[in-house]
């Protein structure tokens, strides 16, 4: 009997570490340090944005949704922080695949979004991202092109703001 608990408390374990791996495996490549994938994604209002072209500043990738109310509320923060550091940084809305199209455009005219949105319309670039499950996501990708930080849940204008400062010392030193 004592070998039979033994034998199911080792098979769950290992269901349950097989379980945790499947799911946090993805993030894992993708953590901070790693080459940030090459893509292309379309813009919601016609044409692409190539995230390789992007290299030599900062970009930050808000992953969002309009059934979101987070995600909602900080699209004019966002807004407004893409205004005052333009030039410095681009930043990037890329609307979650489940997104109605019709409600983002009204949403990002409501909120007088400039900055480049784009539609996840089959989930692939949440997917190149070590999968996206909360929204708000922001990702922080280098001048270098590598990813230094991703946030969940939350605004990540203070990692922003930081990498921005040291991007700019880093450009002094040259």
């Amino acid at each position: 009997m004592a070998g039979r608990k033994a034998v199911l408390a080792l098979a769950l374990a290992l269901a349950a570490g097989a379980a945790l791996w499947w799911t946090l495996a993805p993030a894992w490549r993708h953590r901070a340090g790693t080459l940030a994938p090459a893509l292309v994604m379309p813009l919601l209002g016609g044409g692409n944005i190539d995230l390789a072209r992007l290299r030599g500043r900062p970009v930050l990738i808000d992953f969002w949704a309009p059934d979101c109310a987070p995600c909602v509320a900080e699209l004019p923060v966002l807004e407004r922080l893409a205004r005052t550091d333009a030039g410095r940084f681009t930043l990037i809305g890329v609307a979650m695949s489940y997104s109605d199209p019709d409600a983002l455009r009204a949403i990002a005219a409501r909120a007088g979004i400039t900055y480049p949105l784009v539609w996840d319309r089959d989930g692939r670039i949440a997917a190149a991202f070590g999968g996206v499950h909360v929204t708000p996501t922001q990702v922080l990708i280098g001048a270098d092109g590598r990813i230094q930080a991703r946030v969940e849940g939350g605004l990540a204008s203070p990692l922003l703001r930081q990498a921005l400062r040291s991007d700019m010392q880093s450009r002094a030193r040259r």
